[in-house]
């Protein structure tokens, strides 16, 4: 019995000096909870930083969502097989996101990220009765003919620790046709058709939703009396929203969820 009672005193020692020495170390969970940063403590990095905007002869618009994601960008553009397929996407309306790592700042100020980054390059081609649509026509211009979108969406994945892409892969080309209707806007799944139109001052546009994913028209009216935010809200398959544009001017807008696949569109009021 005197023998067991040592046994069991010797084994309380060991378990109170190991608690002791976790405790000056620091390693029990109590402890490194203080240095655990909570979600009240950090918050998002979200810049929007626009790398390039779209010009007459190369409509290419890249962005990047802070700026890590900028970096994971300036990697992906050194990389052999992203330049081959910017190449093959000229001619159409481009769009690259760099939409990863996501960037947190603590409460210190210090901004965290992962080493893992994603861009994702989007090319949108439409054409008109066939022939390739890379200009601003009138909707009364192509009413009545066959309106088509193509688009290619390739994901990049980058190893920042590295400075190297590790993954290309592309997407399921997706393709919508329609006949064209004056002054309607046809939403299908990522993509906005006509992308570039114009039409009349005063005239009321119709965007119509032929996909099963919800869209929305948020943009920012540029009239010559000022601007205006407009904010459609989401539409689902078979739903439309409709805005009257009095004045001469420039309407630009995207959809909120799938601006990164490039779904935009530009308006000129005349």
């Amino acid at each position: 019995m005197k023998k067991e009672l040592l046994t069991m005193a010797g084994v309380v020692a060991v378990f109170v000096a190991g608690g002791v020495a976790l405790m000056q170390s620091g390693l029990l969970p109590e402890e490194r909870a203080r240095d655990f940063n909570a979600l009240e403590t950090v918050s998002l990095q979200n810049e929007n930083i626009v790398i390039k905007e779209p010009t007459r002869g190369d409509n290419t618009y890249i962005y990047a969502i802070n700026q890590a994601a900028k970096e994971a960008w300036e990697i992906a553009a050194q990389d052999d097989e992203v330049k081959a397929i910017l190449a093959q996407a000229r001619g159409g309306a481009v769009t690259v996101a760099a939409v990863q790592p996501t960037a947190v700042v603590d409460a210190q100020g210090n901004v965290m990220h992962s080493g893992s980054g994603q861009v994702i390059i989007t090319s949108n081609m439409q054409f008109v009765d066939g022939r390739p649509y890379d200009s601003q026509l009138k909707f009364a211009d192509v009413a009545g003919k066959q309106g088509e979108s193509r688009q290619r969406i390739w994901d990049v994945i980058v190893d920042m620790d590295r400075s190297a892409v590790v993954d290309v892969t592309q997407e399921r080309e997706r393709i919508m046709v329609q006949t064209l209707r004056e002054n309607v806007v046809f939403g299908d799944v990522n993509m906005y058709m006509l992308e570039n139109v114009a039409a009349d001052a005063g005239s009321t546009i119709r965007w119509l939703n032929e996909s099963s994913l919800p869209h929305n028209v948020v943009g920012t009216y540029a009239a010559e009396s000022g601007d205006t935010k407009i904010d459609s809200g989401f539409f689902h398959l078979n739903e439309s929203f409709q805005h009257t544009f009095a004045e001469k001017g420039v309407f630009e807008y995207h959809c909120t969820i799938h601006a990164e696949e490039g779904m935009k569109g530009t308006i000129t009021f005349s």
